[in-house]
């Protein structure tokens, strides 16, 4: 059979899916008694193009959610969802792929695979994979977390592995050489949790710190400290993890395309990187290559971010919005940019947020998911394309659904 089969033998016993893309407030994952089998089934929708969708076609999109082949939902303990853009209008080209985290410690990849992000040893300008395959040698995996064409894993003694793209460094090996295979992460150990970009990465210390590595080009690793030279000064890039100045008391990070967030311990959030269009919720569009504070925005449980915009789930359940709008991702029911945080129309009791590159998904207490934002690919699910200034129904109540995830530079979603 072809090494990089389209379909394969599905394995007896399922691996662990993996955890990227997601924030959650406290644990919502029920017992599987609590849920039928369809309620606990891994779904996708939107761009599939690249088969990052893992129904075994490469049907150009899905409109409604459709099963992820092979994989018990029961099994999988976490979703991340990869992916990038190029080029822009009719000519723009748009790539995905996705993880799972599965209950055994192992991870299954799918999608686009042409700089090896699937981690699988396998990579050619027309690789891609319709159905989840395994990462090889991959065990003890505690979290996973997917960039724009690389991915990184968090091993459950506090080291990370990293695969696929490298030339901006951003797979933190010291080199720019492109893994077909997760390699280690140098210099890393006592991570707590993981992020991934674009083009860099993102790693929060059990003492609190933050450490980045990859592309700089927007100031996205934060490790300018204030009042320095800025650019040409500043790196363009770094091949191993740097701490960023100042931060010691971060509770979550979150990593846009090209911006990044970070939850502190008062509930309060910080930001820095590429601020074009107000991403960074500090009032203004000029880029920092140090973490600024989002203004007003308090009592915060979790974040995400986009390609141009964020979010933050708060303690009320709310969530709040902010940065590139034009699609309505920001989800005030307008399409004006904002430059500080919006609330977002309309929810409430969400537990779980993710963002996509133009569109966003909210898990809430009842089970239910909702989406807002550009359409144009079926991401928002609701079977239409039509763009949603404001947070539609995707998935009626189950009792079950706890995981989402989308990609910061993508068109597509996933849920169980």
């Amino acid at each position: 059979m072809h090494p990089h089969r389209k379909l394969r033998r599905l394995p007896v016993t399922a691996v662990p899916a993996v955890i990227a893309g997601l924030t959650l407030l406290g644990s919502t994952a029920l017992p599987t008694s609590a849920a039928s089998a369809y309620d606990l089934r891994l779904r996708a929708w939107g761009q599939n193009t690249n088969g990052q969708l893992g129904d075994g076609s490469t049907k150009a999109v899905r409109l409604s959610p459709i099963s992820v082949v092979g994989l018990s939902g029961a099994e999988v303990n976490g979703i991340a969802a990869g992916g990038t853009a190029s080029g822009s209008g009719a000519s723009a080209v748009q790539t995905g792929f996705a993880l799972a985290l599965m209950g055994n410690g192992t991870v299954e990849a799918w999608g686009r695979n042409d700089k090896g992000q699937l981690g699988n040893g396998a990579s050619s300008t027309s690789d891609e994979w319709s159905v989840p395959s395994l990462v090889p040698g991959l065990t003890g995996v505690e979290a996973v977390a997917a960039g724009g064409s690389h991915a990184l894993a968090l091993l459950k003694d506090g080291t990370v592995r990293a695969w696929g793209l490298n030339d901006k460094g951003q797979l933190g090996d010291g080199t720019t050489t492109d893994a077909k295979l997760p390699v280690t992460v140098a210099g890393l150990d006592e991570v707590q949790a993981i992020a991934a970009g674009d083009a860099f990465s993102m790693a929060l210390l059990k003492d609190g710190t933050v450490k980045t590595w990859g592309s700089n080009d927007k100031s996205q690793l934060g490790i300018t400290p204030k009042g320095a030279p800025a650019t040409p000064a500043a790196p363009a890039s770094r091949t191993t993890a740097v701490a960023v100045p100042e931060l010691n008391t971060v509770k979550s990070i979150t990593a846009g395309a090209t911006h990044a967030l970070a939850l502190l311990a008062d509930g309060t959030a910080v930001a820095w990187g590429n601020n074009d269009k107000g991403q960074l919720g500090d009032d203004t569009v000029v880029n920092k290559s140090y973490p600024v504070p989002v203004l007003g925005l308090k009592k915060v449980s979790a974040l995400s971010a986009g390609a141009s915009h964020s979010l933050a789930l708060l303690e009320d359940r709310t969530v709040r919005g902010w940065g590139l709008n034009t699609n309505g991702q920001v989800g005030d029911d307008t399409v004006t940019q904002r430059n500080t945080i919006v609330p977002v129309a309309g929810l409430t009791g969400a537990i779980a947020i993710a963002s996509g590159a133009s569109h966003n998904l909210a898990v809430l207490a009842d089970g239910t998911v909702k989406a807002w934002g550009l359409n144009d690919k079926g991401q928002l699910g609701d079977g239409t394309v039509l763009q949603r200034n404001t947070p539609i129904q995707v998935l009626a109540k189950s009792g079950s659904v706890s995981l989402i995830a989308a990609p910061s530079n993508g068109q597509f979603s996933l849920a169980r």
